[in-house]
Order: C-alpha cells, then sequence, then structure tokens
C-alpha cells in the first residue's frame, strides 16, 4: 500500500525524498578517499570532534535487522543496488545515501516483510485477545509502542506514536485488525527513522563542545559496528537502564557482542570488503595442461580465505599470526588443485605447501591477484601497498594498457612484465610497485607454489621502497621474508586500525579523529596486536561516544 507514508505526517520527520536530494547514482563504483586520509599524519588536537552524520543501512545490516526483528531470513536486500565504496567500504555516509531506485525497493521489501510476519506471527507480532474496536485500539497501542521501539532502536516520540497510532486506528477501522497491523508494519518498515541511524538532541558538554551519545544511540552504534545489526535484549536492557553512560559498561557490552554469532558474520563481512574478496566472484583462471576444470573455483578460494581469516581473527587472535600461521583450509577440489591433503567433504585446515605463510600466500588471494593464464605481479604489489600498509599507488597515466604481456615460453613473467613496464611514463611508479610484486613470483594463477616457470628458475626477490619504515624498506627474498616484516610493523598496525576505525565509524577520518584514532592505535599496539583489543579500543573512542556540539545544543 504505497499511500501508508503520505498519511504519516510528522512521524516521519526526515523525509527520504530528502535524505536522497542528491540522488547517489545506481551503480557501485569504488570512489577514492581524498588526498591525505591516511592515518598517518593526523595530529592529535583536543577540542576537535569529529561529525556523526546519518548512517542508512547496508545491504547487509538490512538484512540482519529484518532478520532479528521479525524473524525474516529471506534476505530481502539481494534486490536493493550495491552500495558505493570509498577506500574499499560500502557504509560510508557520504556516498552510501538513498536515491530513487533504493526508495522503491525499500517500498517493495517493506511490502513482502509485512506481509509474510503478519500471515505466519501475527499472533506474536501483536497479539489481541479481544474483538472489539476498543480492544483493537488497544492492542494497535502497545504494538506500535513495542514494535516501534524495537524498530526505531529507541522509545518513539509522542508525535510519532501519536501518528503511528492514528494510522493504525484509521485502517482498524477501514480494513481491520490484521490489515491496519500488517499496513502500520509497512510504515515503520519505510520510515527514516528505521532505514537510518540518527542522533537525537541532547545537551552539549559545556568544557568541551561535544555531545555525549545517550544510551540508545550509543546501543545502535554498538551492535551495527560488532554485530551489523540491531540491539539484542540485553543490549536494549542497558539502553533502558542508562548504564551505556559508563565506558565500563560500554566495554562489557563490546565484548559480550564479540562473543555472538552475529559478530562472527560481521568480521567476515569486514574481511571480504577490507581484502576485496569480491573479487573472487566469477574467478576465470586457466588450468595448466592435466589439472582439469577449474570453473566455478573461485567460490571454493573464498570459502578456505575466510576460513583462513576466521582461525586467525577468533582463534591465534593476533596480526602476526595473520601474517606467519603455516597453515590453509581444503576441500576436496582445491586439495587436487593445490596437490595437498583434504577432506572427503567439506573444509579441513592442513599445513601449507612448502614456501607458503601467513594471509599473503594463501592460495586463493594469490589466485585473485593474478592474470587468466599468468601471475600479476602488480596486483600483487599494489594490494600490499594499499591494502596491507595504506600507502598511496598513483593511478596509471593516460594511455595506460592495462593489458598483461602474452604468454612466452621461452620467458618467466618476471622477465615479461619487466619489459612491459620499463617505459618513462610507467618506470617511475612500476619501481614501487613491481619491486613489491615480484617478490611473489612464486605463486601461479592458481595459487600454487612453484619454483619453475617453463623450466625456468622463478626469481622471486623483491624489493621495498618508501613505505616510511626502515625496517620494512629494501631487498627481500620471497613472501616468508616479507612477512615476517610485515607482522612485526607499526604502519601495519595502523593500516588495519585505520580501516577497522573507517568500517566502525562509516567515513574516512578526518583531523578531527586524529586523537581518537592514535588512542585506537596505541592500545591495539600495547596488547601486541589482538584483534578484539583493536574493536574495544574502537568503541571506547570519543569519537564513537560523542558527537560535535551544533548550534542549539548547548
Amino acid at each position: 500500500m504505497r499511500i501508508v507514508l503520505r498519511l504519516l505526517g510528522s512521524a516521519c520527520t526526515l523525509s527520504l525524498a530528502a535524505a536522497c536530494s542528491s540522488a547517489a547514482p545506481t551503480t557501485a563504483p569504488v570512489v577514492a578517499a581524498p588526498p591525505g586520509a591516511s592515518a598517518d599524519g593526523l595530529v592529535c588536537q583536543a577540542g576537535q570532534h569529529p561529525s556523526a552524520p546519518l548512517s542508512l543501512l547496508t545491504r547487509t545490516q538490512y538484512d540482519a535487522t529484518i532478520a532479528d526483528l521479525l524473524g525474516d531470513n529471506s534476505q530481502p536486500s539481494l534486490n536493493f543496488p550495491a552500495e558505493n565504496q570509498v577506500s574499499g567500504f560500502n557504509n560510508n555516509t557520504e556516498v552510501h545515501i538513498a536515491n530513487p531506485l533504493l526508495v522503491e525497493q525499500f517500498m517493495d521489501a517493506a511490502e513482502g516483510i509485512a506481509g509474510r510476519a503478519v500471515a505466519a506471527n501475527l499472533g506474536t507480532l501483536a497479539p489481541c485477545a479481544g474483538t472489539s474496536t476498543a480492544e483493537h485500539l488497544g492492542c494497535g497501542t502497545s504494538f506500535v509502542t513495542n514494535f516501534g521501539k524495537r524498530a526505531f532502536r529507541r522509545p518513539l516520540t509522542s508525535d510519532e506514536a501519536q501518528a503511528f497510532n492514528s494510522l493504525f486506528s484509521g485502517l482498524n477501522a477501514t480494513r481491520g485488525y490484521s490489515a491496519a497491523v500488517e499496513l502500520t508494519t509497512q510504515a515503520i518498515l519505510q520510515s527514516p527513522q528505521f532505514l537510518y541511524r540518527m542522533d537525537s538532541e541532547q545537551a552539549a558538554t559545556p568544557e568541551t563542545g561535544a555531545v555525549a551519545l545517550d544510551s540508545y544511540q550509543l546501543a545502535a552504534r554498538l551492535s551495527y559496528f560488532l554485530t551489523s545489526s540491531m540491539p539484542d535484549s540485553i543490549l536494549f536492557g542497558a539502553a533502558d537502564a542508562h548504564a551505556l553512560s559508563s565506558v565500563a559498561e560500554i566495554e562489557t557490552q563490546a565484548r559480550r557482542l564479540l562473543e555472538t554469532s552475529r559478530a562472527k558474520a560481521m568480521v567476515r563481512d569486514f574481511n571480504q570488503q577490507w581484502l576485496q574478496l569480491d573479487q573472487l566472484s566469477g574467478l576465470a583462471r586457466n588450468a595448466p595442461q592435466g589439472l582439469g576444470d577449474v570453473k566455478g573455483i573461485g567460490a571454493d578460494y573464498r570459502e578456505s580465505l575466510h576460513q583462513f581469516l576466521d582461525q586467525a581473527f577468533w582463534e591465534r587472535g593476533d596480526l602476526p599470526s595473520l601474517f606467519l600461521t603455516p597453515q590453509t583450509f581444503v576441500n576436496a577440489r582445491l586439495g587436487s588443485v593445490l596437490g595437498l591433503a583434504a577432506p572427503a567433504s567439506g573444509f579441513a585446515s592442513v599445513n601449507a605447501a612448502p614456501g607458503q605463510v601467513g594471509l599473503l600466500t594463501q592460495p586463493g588471494l594469490m589466485a585473485m591477484l593474478a592474470h587468466a593464464d599468468q601471475s600479476g605481479p602488480i596486483q600483487r604489489g599494489v594490494f600490499v601497498r594499499q591494502r596491507i600498509l595504506c600507502l598511496d599507488v598513483p593511478p596509471p597515466p593516460p594511455g595506460f594498457n592495462p593489458i598483461a604481456p602474452d604468454p612466452d615460453p621461452t620467458l618467466t613473467t618476471r622477465e615479461r612484465f619487466r619489459v612491459h613496464t620499463e617505459a618513462a611514463a610507467c618506470s617511475g611508479c612500476h619501481q614501487l610497485i613491481d619491486g613489491t610484486g615480484f617478490g611473489f613470483e612464486n605463486f601461479d594463477q592458481l595459487g600454487r607454489y612453484r619454483s619453475e616457470e617453463n623450466g625456468l628458475m622463478v626469481d622471486a626477490s623483491g624489493e621495498m621502497l618508501a613505505t616510511g619504515e626502515a625496517a620494512v624498506d629494501g631487498p627481500y627474498n620471497g613472501v616468508l621474508e616479507l612477512s615476517n616484516r610485515l607482522a612485526v610493523s607499526p604502519r601495519v598496525e595502523r593500516c588495519l586500525a585505520t580501516n577497522w576505525y573507517r568500517y566502525a565509524m562509516g567515513r574516512v577520518e578526518t583531523e578531527a579523529d586524529g586523537c581518537s584514532l592514535r588512542e585506537v592505535e596505541q592500545k591495539f599496539r600495547a596488547s601486541g596486536g589482538q584483534f578484539k583489543e583493536l574493536l574495544v579500543a574502537v568503541t571506547l573512542s570519543e569519537a564513537f561516544r560523542y558527537r560535535p556540539a551544533i548550534p542549539g545544543d548547548m
């Protein structure tokens, strides 16, 4: 029923039309981070407080919220347009905004979700023992109060309650009780208060000009960061008791949420975006003679990578283990491709092949960062510098030809690419990129370890340049040597902390984040690179708990 929102009046204090006044494109380009957006160079300046913009639910957050709110696991966001990305993440509040196509999909989804909820669970969603109009209205009021609070992640304001109760009353009189519940549910699910996380008005702290988020806002921030979904009943209880004004309680709740199944899915979502694992969808690689068909193997590689990353985060738990654990996960198909023992069904952890260690030699990652018929030293070099070290990689010059040199059985990949990138217009940047990427030449386009290519010995020497760290810069021989450097690199620690900070806050850091980001980085380093401690540190930062004052707050 598309007229529902028009009947609400003041209940929707922020219209979706206003929210998408500058409509984003419906495709999903990756938008480059602004110059200087890296954590390096930010100075802690007391008194600065970063903004806390409206946060539109991502597809992942929408589906998880609908599942937790109504038990609907149909993943309605599958029809939504993909989010735009900044710095690899799809929850950036500046570019993930409503557009006409997305608004239409929100409406379609709300209709389907509400219809299924009422058909299957009316007695649970809006129970009512009475049959009279007066009894129905009393039940409707309870439904609006209880369901509205969970959907909006806070109690409804008096204006909101009045508007939704009026809507329910009118529909009950003309369409009956179940229709009133269904259409009111539709309206709530189309409301900006459900689709966005917003900061309500709150008094500022006179000494600092900062505004402490209230318990419900903090509950929503905690839950959407650590579980990609709405607050659970325990977190709602803490918000009801105003307990989240205590830093100790925030930490307690953060550590509790990190033990939930939703947190496991959240970490996978972060890794998927941080490492750009969507590139494994539709992976096409040429299989060497005698290996058999490898069509569709990208899905196996992605699951292998996720299981390795799950183990690194939840079992080993620290940055050195991420780079130095000599294990990988295989199923029967990957075992056959990689020449590793494999289980008859499912995935199992196995000792990696000689020369393979940690994240940077995982077969799925090496296959992703390759060409269909040969390895990809440029892709691998760019990946390490951008995603692992947060170093800027200049864009290619105009007229750049992205096609890899043709395979030549008389040359190694390294020799072919050296010729390909020695042109004057290319050599400056490729000295940085290729010097990093050539050290990965022990791995072919399927991520298999090799010591020879075309009967020629593989040269896996590389050189790290201009990273800003003397312990990282310099020649290296093979990924094991490079991984040992990166495992203890302060820059790698800062880069990972920055990426988690961007993911948690839904934006690229600014100068106003200097103090909070530095504190997060320092706590991460002091913990010995413990991943859980990094996430807890983000939730305890001032940027996470406060927003700047605006005119009228004081």
